[in-house]
């Protein structure tokens, strides 16, 4: 399958937290679908049991390139890019693009980085994520999920790094998953390197097109380093949207605490992290656990219905 559709690749298997691994066969990534038949599409999404594709291309890189999706599949275009930060690339702009990238303070790599933390601090590409991840969460055709962009490196490395984090994946593990893309596209990226190099009889050239096809984790890194700078929060879990100051997420087995997530902030002004101290009003929550634990002992004959509380 990965012969005919670009970088497509499982995410399952990658370790998460507390040794834990991600559930093979469910979440995927890739690049473009315009490039296949419609009955390899079919096949494909039957393999593997997709049942929803996730698009994340700018408008005109849409119209530009259609994907071609089974029948049976839920299709979705959600762009954190606009046409003006990604535009389609053609013959006819090809040229002007570069150009504009090579001129870009800092080169191409500099402009890579900057777009990396464009998409984990701007409106629309938080939104497109956060979108992403709901839809994961609220998956009612109980089968697969594929997002990809163009390449499948930016856009659908950004988004498979905030599906990993939210199952608590670690950095290092994302960051490898990341670099995957350029054993996928070696031999591709390599040919492109050369033709340009040939047509235009500028390696300065060649060589910024390689910065932008590859993954460099410089590009990863700066996404890092932008979250951690604004305290950046997993999309689709933005707490102050929903009007939740912070969230304090504790599981408990056998008496030991297995998983624990904390976000969001202790004061009003949003400038003090929660670190586990806090106190919550649980209201009525505790009321269904405390009339299990009753009958329990009703079953047990240790009290009756009847039994004086005092």
């Amino acid at each position: 399958m990965a012969k005919k559709v670009k970088n497509l690749r499982d995410l399952g298997g990658i370790r998460a937290a507390d040794g834990k691994h991600v559930r093979p066969g469910m979440l995927y990534r890739s690049g473009h679908l315009a490039s296949i038949k419609p009955r390899y599409a079919e096949r494909m999404c039957d393999k593997l049991g997709i049942k929803s594709i996730i698009d994340l291309r700018a408008p005109s890189e849409l119209a530009q390139k259609s994907d071609v999706v089974a029948d049976s599949v839920e299709y979705c275009h959600l762009p954190p890019l606009s046409d003006e930060q990604n535009p389609a690339v053609n013959r006819h702009n090809c040229r002007t693009l570069l150009n504009n990238i090579m001129a870009y303070e800092g080169g191409a790599r500099e402009h890579m980085s900057n777009t990396y933390r464009i998409m984990v601090t701007e409106e629309p590409a938080l939104d497109a994520f956060a979108e992403l991840i709901h839809m994961l969460l609220n998956e009612e055709n109980d089968g697969a999920v594929l997002w990809h962009c163009t390449q499948g490196k930016d856009r659908t490395g950004i988004a498979s790094a905030a599906v990993l984090l939210a199952l608590g994946v670690d950095r290092d593990e994302i960051m490898r998953d990341y670099m995957r893309t350029n054993r996928s596209c070696r031999f591709k990226n390599y040919m492109i390197y050369l033709g340009v190099s040939l047509v235009t009889l500028s390696l300065h050239t060649a060589w910024s097109l390689h910065q932008i096809l590859i993954s460099r984790r410089e590009y990863l890194r700066a996404a890092f380093e932008k979250m951690d700078e604004i305290n950046y929060e997993i999309p689709g879990f933005e707490f102050e949207k929903m009007g939740i100051p912070s969230v304090d997420c504790v599981i408990y087995h056998k008496g030991e605490c297995v998983f624990r997530h904390q976000a969001g902030f202790s004061d009003e002004e949003r400038t003090k992290p929660i670190d586990g101290s806090e106190r919550y009003n649980i209201y009525s929550c505790s009321k269904p656990i405390t009339c299990t634990a009753a009958l329990q002992l009703v079953e047990k004959g240790l009290i009756g219905l009847d039994t004086p509380v005092s």
